[in-house]
C-alpha cells in the first residue's frame, strides 16, 4: 500500500522613551547575538581534549575541532538549511557530555583493535511501541522524492523535507566529506516502486525523532536475493532509485511518500 509534516505623552518624554526602547532592543540583540555565538562556538573548556590536538583547518572545519561533533556552523540556506533550520544539534549538553552520552568503544571484529563508534538505538532505529518496533513492510511508490545523510552505499533513506532532528541521526552526518557531496546530502527519486520496511524513528543523539524511515531490505527485493545487506547505491545500479540534484529534493515534508 502506498504511504501517506490613553493620553498624549510630553515630547521629552516620549523622546526618552524611545531612546530606551532603542537602547533595550540593541541590549536583546546583542544578548540574542551571544546566546547564538555560544550555541556555535561552545566554550572552550567544554571542548574534548583531543590528541593530537586539532590542526587550524579542522578547527575551521568542524565544532570544537572534533569531526564527531560535525561542522563548525550549521548551514542556513538550500535544502539542507531549511532541515536543520530548528536543530540543536548536542540538546542542551555540553559537547564532552554529548559525547559521552553517545559514543562506545567497543572490539572491532576484522582487526580485533579496539574501536569507538555511535551508540545507535536498537531494532535498527525504529520507535518501539509495547517493547516492539513499529515497522512494516510498505510500498515505496514510483515517483516519490527520498534522501540520505551518509554515504551511498547506507541501508537508511527518508522521505524528501524530513527535519533532520526527526531523522535522530549524529551530528557528523552533516559533515562534508573529501569527495562526497555538501553536507553528506544526497537525493533520490524513485523510479520503481519497490518494497521496504518502514517506520517512525526512535528518538537518539538528543533528537526526538519521529519521522519515517526506510530500510532497504534484501529479502524485500528480488535482485538482491542472498545479500546480507542492501544499499541506495544496488537501487540505483537496479533502477529502482534516480540519483537526483538536491534542489529537487526541496518538497513539504511527508509529501514525498504521498498517494
Amino acid at each position: 500500500m502506498p504511504l501517506p509534516f490613553p493620553h498624549a505623552r510630553p515630547r521629552r518624554t516620549a523622546l526618552a522613551l524611545v531612546a530606551a526602547l532603542a537602547l533595550a532592543g540593541a541590549s536583546a540583540s546583542a544578548a540574542s547575538a551571544a546566546d547564538a555565538a555560544a550555541v556555535a562556538a561552545p566554550a572552550e573548556h567544554t571542548c574534548p581534549v583531543l590528541v593530537p590536538p586539532p590542526s587550524g583547518a579542522d578547527r575551521d572545519r568542524y565544532l570544537c575541532g572534533d569531526r564527531r561533533l560535525g561542522p563548525a556552523e550549521l548551514p542556513d540556506e538550500g535544502v539542507v538549511g531549511q532541515l536543520v533550520a530548528d536543530y540543536d544539534r548536542l540538546g542542551g549538553r555540553t559537547p564532552v557530555a554529548f559525547l559521552a552520552e553517545h559514543r562506545e568503544t567497543g572490539v572491532d571484529p576484522e582487526t580485533g583493535g579496539l574501536r569507538e563508534s555511535w551508540r545507535y538505538p536498537p531494532h535498527d532505529g525504529f520507535a518501539l511501541e509495547g517493547g516492539r518496533p513499529r515497522s512494516a513492510e510498505k510500498a515505496v511508490p514510483a515517483g516519490a522524492m527520498v534522501d540520505r545523510f551518509g554515504s551511498p552505499f547506507g541501508s537508511f533513506l527518508a522521505p524528501a523535507g524530513t527535519p533532520f532532528s526527526e531523522r535522530a541521526l549524529p551530528p557528523d552526518s552533516l559533515n562534508t566529506w573529501p569527495g562526497g557531496p555538501e553536507h553528506n546530502y544526497r537525493c533520490y527519486r524513485v523510479a520503481e516502486s519497490f518494497t521496504a520496511r518502514v517506520g517512525p524513528i526512535a528518538p537518539a543523539f538528543e533528537q526526538p525523532g519521529g519521522g519515517l524511515q526506510i530500510l532497504l531490505e534484501p529479502g524485500l527485493v528480488e535482485e538482491a536475493d542472498g545479500l546480507d545487506e542492501l544499499g541506495a547505491d544496488s537501487m540505483v545500479e537496479w533502477g529502482y532509485l534516480d540519483k537526483r540534484p538536491v534542489a529537487e529534493c526541496d518538497v513539504e515534508p511527508g509529501a514525498a511518500l504521498a498517494a
